[in-house]
């Protein structure tokens, strides 16, 4: 069953590599400071890389990196090419869509591997000066990201959290 979902998620990440409603994190006529948000992509092994990502502000659909990362995946075979974008948002109050995700290089690779997908809304509020990356765990027990301080490493959002990869 996990298979098969891992299956529909690279699918349905392959449709979306061509929709062209992306928007940017920053809101249209934004011109004041902004702080930098890093996603994180891992590789874990030759053809499976863990992806930690914001993919969505205040309602916002944003590129992310895990469609990059699949776009970069493609012609590649079973070798996997981890990409990781980062997003500037204002110091103010928003609602962030955070996501945990496994991406195997090829479709192939998903049906035969334990996959992770999770995300969830949290509210964020960034301070001028600092910045972040979105940061995660994907584990047999968990599938878990988060953002947090890129200096200190600590937590700064609350933590979306489901189902492990394993049995």
């Amino acid at each position: 069953m996990r298979a098969a979902l891992g299956i529909c998620g690279v699918a349905l990440l392959a449709g979306c590599g061509s929709f062209s409603g992306f928007q940017p994190a920053t809101p249209e006529g934004y011109d004041g400071p902004t702080v930098n948000v890093a996603d994180q992509s891992t590789l874990q092994g030759d053809s499976l890389a863990h992806v930690f990502e914001m993919t969505a502000v205040d309602g916002r659909r944003l590129l992310s990196t895990s469609i990059a990362t699949l776009q970069a995946h493609q012609g590649r075979g079973f070798s996997a090419a981890p990409v990781a974008l980062s997003n500037e948002l204002p110091p103010r109050p928003a609602v962030v869509r955070l996501q945990a995700v496994t991406q195997y290089a090829a479709p192939l690779l998903a049906m035969r591997g334990h996959g992770c997908r999770v995300s969830g809304d949290l509210a964020f509020t960034p301070e001028a000066g600092k910045a972040y990356r979105v940061a995660g765990r994907i584990a047999p027990d968990a599938c878990e990201a988060w953002i947090e301080d890129r200096a200190t490493r600590q937590p700064v959002t609350g933590k979306v959290s489901g189902p492990g990869t394993g049995p």
